[in-house]
C-alpha cells in the first residue's frame, strides 16, 4: 500500500534510546491502524538517541511507506521532540504516543471514535499508577493537587501523553512561542470541545524508563512556572498575614501593656517585643517581594507571547472582508 500524500491520521511517537523495542511497537501499531481502513502516517521523532534507535527506525522507514523519521541533531527532550512531530504531521487528526509500549495502541480506534464524534481534543488518562516510589507514585498526586490549586486549572489525575488533535488545534498549538513547554498543558491551556478516555497502561516492552527523578522534577516545575503566575503572589500573600497579625499584636501588647500597665500579667519582656517589631520588619519585606512579583509575573505573561485568545474557526461562522 502507497504512502497517501493526505492522510487522515497521523501518529507522532518521540523515541529516546528505544532500538530494544521499537520493532515490536512498530508493528502493534501498524496492526491496528491497517484495521481503521483509512489513510494514515506514523511520524517518528529520534530524541537524539545514544543507542541504535536512529538506525531501527531508518530501516522501518524503507520498508513501510507510510512512515516518516525525523532526527532531532541531540538530545532535545520529549516535549521538543513531539512539537517537532506534530509540527510536521499532515494529519485530519493527530495522536501523540510514546514509543515503550505503555500506551495501549488498541485504543487508537475509540480516540478516533471520540473525534469522529465531534471532540477535537481527546485526553488519554492513565487510571493505575506509574511506578513505585516517591516521583513516580505519590509525588505525581502531590503535584496535580498543587498544581490545581495553585494555577486555578482542573488537571484530572494521570493525565497523559496518549491524546488525539484535532488538525484546528494543532495549528492554535504550533502558534505557542515558549521554550520551556510542557505539551500537554498548553494543548489543555487551548481550549477546544474535549473528551477523555482512561486506559490501563501496559508495562514497558523492553529497556528503562528514560525519565529520570531530575527531569520528572524538571517537567513538574516548568509545569508550575509556565501555566500560571500565581507561585509568585505567595510572598505577598505571606507579607499580608504576617504584617497584619505582628501590627494588630504590636498594638494590643503596647496597650495592655504601656497603656493600661499589663492588667492581664502578661509580662511581655523587650526581647519579645523587639521579636514583634522583627516580624513586622519582616512582613514588610514580604509585601515588597509580593509588589515586585505583580511585576514579574506581568513581564512573564509577555514574555511567552501567546496569543490574546485562541478562535475556534472551523465551529465559528465568519463573514468576509467584501460581505455585508
Amino acid at each position: 500500500m502507497s504512502h497517501d500524500v493526505n492522510p487522515t491520521i497521523s501518529i507522532v511517537v518521540p523515541a529516546y534510546n528505544e532500538a530494544v523495542g521499537i520493532t515490536a511497537f512498530h508493528n502493534a501499531l501498524t496492526e491496528v491502524l491497517q484495521g481503521l481502513q483509512q489513510p494514515y502516517e506514523i511520524i517518528y521523532c529520534n530524541d537524539g538517541s545514544s543507542d541504535k534507535t536512529a538506525t531501527v527506525l531508518h530501516n522501518i522507514t524503507t520498508t513501510d511507506s507510510h512512515v516518516k523519521l525525523i532526527n532531532l541533531s541531540r538530545n532535545f527532550g520529549k516535549e521538543a521532540a513531539l512539537t517537532a512531530g506534530i509540527s510536521e504531521a499532515h494529519g485530519k487528526a493527530i495522536i501523540t504516543i510514546d514509543a515503550d509500549g505503555q500506551h495501549p495502541v488498541e485504543l487508537i480506534p475509540d480516540f478516533i471514535t471520540k473525534w469522529q464524534d465531534g471532540a477535537q481534543v481527546v485526553a488519554g488518562v492513565r487510571m493505575n499508577a506509574s511506578g513505585k516510589g516517591f516521583t513516580k507514585n505519590t509525588g505525581p498526586r502531590l503535584f496535580h493537587g498543587l498544581f490545581n490549586i495553585v494555577t486555578g486549572q482542573k488537571v484530572e489525575m494521570g493525565s497523559s501523553d496518549f491524546r488525539l488533535i484535532d488538525r484546528v488545534v494543532q495549528q492554535a498549538f504550533l502558534e505557542l512561542p515558549e521554550d520551556d513547554r510542557v505539551t500537554r498543558n498548553l494543548i489543555d491551556w487551548l481550549g477546544f470541545e474535549r473528551a477523555t478516555i482512561h486506559f490501563v497502561a501496559h508495562d514497558r516492552q523492553a529497556g528503562n524508563a528514560t525519565y529520570s527523578n531530575r527531569q520528572l522534577i524538571r517537567l513538574a516545575t516548568n509545569s508550575f512556572i509556565s501555566s500560571s503566575p500565581r507561585p509568585l503572589y505567595i510572598f505577598g500573600f505571606m507579607g499580608i498575614v504576617i504584617t497584619s497579625f505582628s501590627f494588630i499584636a504590636g498594638i494590643i501588647i503596647g496597650i495592655e501593656q504601656l497603656l493600661l500597665e499589663d492588667p492581664l500579667n502578661w509580662n511581655f519582656t523587650g526581647t519579645a517585643l523587639l521579636g514583634i517589631l522583627i516580624l513586622f520588619l519582616v512582613g514588610i519585606v514580604l509585601l515588597s517581594q509580593g509588589i515586585l512579583s505583580l511585576y514579574i509575573s506581568h513581564i512573564h505573561t509577555q514574555t511567552k507571547q501567546r496569543p490574546l485568545y485562541i478562535i475556534d474557526r472551523s465551529r465559528s461562522v465568519l463573514k468576509q472582508p467584501h460581505e455585508k
